[in-house]
């Protein structure tokens, strides 16, 4: 009888396997990886926005993020409207805006560069200040306080 099946050369087959392998290996840690990187994120409060219920209640807007843009030049304090009356009051008072300051060094600022004014705020929508950031009052990477007439609002990162 003639036999007509055709088989790999074995050394070919255990380079495949090891192949085979080597892939699930490197899938498996991956995926573990990624895993623990998320684990990590989520579990660590280094990117949490603290919030204020007093300043809340008493000028209808949450903040939610500082950061240093435009080349370190320029800092956004951004906030969400929860009272768009209180919210307005908040905004219009040019004269007093909320004081930013460094929690690891002297110095502040509150010369706002931009303010929105004159248009009804919507409840629920994201608004923004636009402050100088005068003589590097604050730092990618640290924690800021927000002072917003007699209230304070701590440990605030800046992105």
């Amino acid at each position: 009888m003639l036999d007509t099946t055709t088989r790999a050369p074995v050394g070919r087959a255990r380079g495949t396997n090891r192949l085979v392998v080597l892939g699930a290996i490197l899938a498996i840690a991956l995926v573990a990886g990624v895993l623990v990187g998320l684990k990590l994120r989520s579990s660590g409060d280094s990117g949490a926005f603290p919030q204020s219920t007093s300043i809340e209640q008493q000028y209808g807007v949450r903040f939610s993020r500082i950061a240093v843009v435009g080349d370190g030049g320029l800092i956004t304090l951004t906030y969400v409207v929860l009272d768009s009356e209180k919210a307005t009051r908040f905004q219009s008072d040019v004269g007093h805006p909320p004081e930013l300051r460094s929690e690891a060094r002297d110095g502040g600022t509150k010369r706002v560069s931009v303010m929105k004014q004159g248009h009804s705020l919507r409840v629920g929508q994201t608004y923004y200040l636009v402050y100088q950031n005068t003589k590097g009052a604050l730092r990618h990477g640290e924690r800021a306080a927000i002072h917003v007439g007699s209230l304070t609002l701590l440990h605030a990162p800046v992105l």
